[in-house]
């Protein structure tokens, strides 16, 4: 009862019980979050196996392809342009999709964490698909709004910037290194101020009835006095899954790497030098790698359930204090 009592959401947490309440929920029920969303993170992991043999395998032999017409006497063929030019355009897409999938796949982990805040415990989901259609859209929703709220900064940005060289033509060019360190620490800033999102996708998936803005208008002020917190979970737990990351993908790396090698080699006049199953083998390490890397990732996921359950527990506690001491003022 005491382990149990320890879990629970609604507590003010320091960052240091929050990162072991989220390792002991994720380890001690990992088995059925995994039954509920395995399906999901396999679908996110085969969208990432394309976008990532396409970037390995297929952009370095179409550059080789333009780079070699380009040093011959006949020119750049259309067709080599076309498939380049296609490719290329079928990285947004597919790095869209993997967000989408990845979306689409942490809802079914965070069906069971609203179970768990509602009944206290996480059940084995009795069918494949754990999270409602409701459920998903909201995650996928909640998503891409975001994303779209952290690039608006970001636009405004390089919008200055344009008007700024449509103004005085060459002045970024003459002040580049300003320009550089100006848009670094701009980044910085708008990085540090996209963490009290992380509370707001959190809130709008797991209670808020209302619309995304509105739960953003009412609720970013609110994570934001609590940065502090944010900040420590946040940082902790993305080093924590870094530095695990960079063994779990190394294979993918290094395929990807010594294709991107051969490739070059190639272009001096050497032979390729890669099986001819190049293309399955990286796709299949990609598949995997990611499929692992999905479940590492969602320490995170588990962290920042908690940090909401903090927040939401001393925003409480503040409104019910202030409201004693107006009560006590007049």
């Amino acid at each position: 009862m005491e382990k149990q009592d320890d879990l629970t959401l609604m507590k003010p947490r320091s960052y240091r019980r929050v990162l072991m309440a989220g390792f002991r929920l994720y380890t001690g029920n990992f088995r059925r979050l995994f039954k509920a969303s395995w399906q999901m993170a396999l679908l996110y992991a085969l969208s990432c196996g394309a976008l990532g043999t396409l970037t390995a395998i297929k952009i370095p032999e179409l550059s080789l392809a333009l780079q070699q017409q380009l040093a011959s006497t006949q020119g750049i063929m259309a067709e080599t342009l076309r498939e380049y030019m296609l490719t290329l355009l079928g990285i947004p897409a597919l790095v869209v999709l993997a967000v989408a999938t990845l979306s689409l796949a942490s809802a079914p982990i965070l069906s069971k964490l609203k179970e768990h805040k509602e009944t206290g415990t996480i059940t084995t989901p009795p069918h494949w698909l754990a999270a409602s259609p409701h459920l998903m859209g909201r995650s996928l929703k909640g998503v891409f709004l975001t994303l779209v709220v952290m690039m608006i900064p970001i636009v405004v940005f390089a919008v200055f910037l344009i008007l700024a060289e449509l103004m005085n033509q060459g002045v970024l060019m003459r002040h580049l290194v300003t320009a550089i360190a100006t848009l670094s620490l701009w980044l910085l800033i708008c990085l540090l101020m996209y963490l009290p999102l992380y509370h707001v996708v959190m809130k709008y998936v797991l209670e808020s009835p209302c619309g995304y803005w509105q739960t953003l208008w009412h609720n970013y002020p609110k994570a934001l006095r609590h940065w502090g917190l944010l900040f420590l979970v946040f940082f902790i737990s993305t080093l924590f899954v870094m530095l695990i990351s960079l063994v779990i993908m190394m294979p993918s790396y290094i395929l990807s790497f010594a294709n991107q090698q051969a490739h070059l080699g190639q272009l001096m006049g050497d032979p390729l030098g890669m099986p001819s199953h190049i293309v399955l083998l990286t796709f299949v390490t990609t598949v995997l790698c990611t499929f692992i890397h999905f479940y590492l990732g969602q320490v995170i996921l588990v962290h920042n359930y908690y940090v909401y359950g903090s927040i939401e527990t001393r925003e409480k506690e503040r409104t019910e204090n202030q409201s004693l001491n107006d009560q006590n003022t007049i």
